[in-house]
């Protein structure tokens, strides 16, 4: 009975000190290649409006870092800090560069603030600049209500954000929207450039609604009318001028 005790606590050790000494050989073999890939390079691809610069300080790692630690996810993370960083995909090139590839966001609106103030709007609802320089979108957001008056902060409701999207990507962006009052998100209204008013109604509805506005689009000339109400469910009231 004794024996086969000791047998198995001879197993245990055996193992015990197997496991160590694989530990320590890996560690031996692994510390000098952190040496050799220390980081002494970031490239960034795909920015124009951030410079290399800031994305590389915002990656956060110092110079002679060792790349096969380098936690891509994190890096990724911080580099999407950046307002106007929209995606950044991470990856490591051998022996000594990490390539930062960024996708930037792409500006949609300018918000104006009661105060007069105006703030760029980027795609996704995420306020990118705190002032509209020369180049801001023609596109004025009136009502909105953001979570921080400053680069970083975002529309608090996100429907509004949904609506920019739409009227960016659909048949109706060539109405030339260029202002919308969303100051009663119940009542929302839409002013084109050619004095054509949307009466478009509650914004959580606001798809159906644009969707139908499309249809009326193509099968007549809107730009012969004063205002389309399209708050009944079902049909579209039209005013001539």
């Amino acid at each position: 009975m004794k024996e086969g005790k000791n047998r198995r606590k001879i197993a245990f050790r055996a193992v015990v000190v197997g496991g160590v000494l694989i530990s320590a050989a890996a560690v031996a073999l692994y510390t000098p290649w952190l040496g050799l890939f220390g980081l002494r390079t970031i490239t960034v691809l795909g920015n124009q409006r951030v410079s290399a610069e800031t994305i590389g300080l915002a990656a956060g790692l110092s110079r002679g870092h060792p790349l096969l630690t380098v936690h891509r996810s994190d890096v990724a993370e911080r580099v999407c800090g950046i307002p106007w960083v929209r995606s950044a995909r991470i990856s490591r090139v051998f022996p000594d560069t990490l390539r930062i590839v960024v996708e930037e966001r792409v500006p949609v609106a300018r918000v104006l603030l009661p105060d007069g103030a105006c703030m760029v709007l980027g795609d996704g609802g995420v306020v990118v600049e705190g002032s509209c320089a020369e180049g801001a979108p023609e596109l004025e957001v009136v009502g909105a209500e953001l979570s921080d008056l400053s680069p970083g902060g975002h529309l608090i409701e996100a429907s509004i954000s949904d609506l920019l999207d739409l009227l960016r990507r659909s048949a109706l962006s060539d109405m030339h929207i260029r202002r919308i009052d969303v100051t009663d998100l119940s009542a929302v209204v839409l002013d084109a450039e050619s004095g054509l008013r949307i009466l478009l109604g509650a914004i959580d509805s606001h798809a159906q609604r644009l969707a139908r506005l499309v249809v009326l689009s193509r099968e007549m000339d809107l730009s012969a009318y004063r205002q389309i109400d399209l708050r009944l469910e079902g049909e579209a009231t039209l005013v001539t001028w």
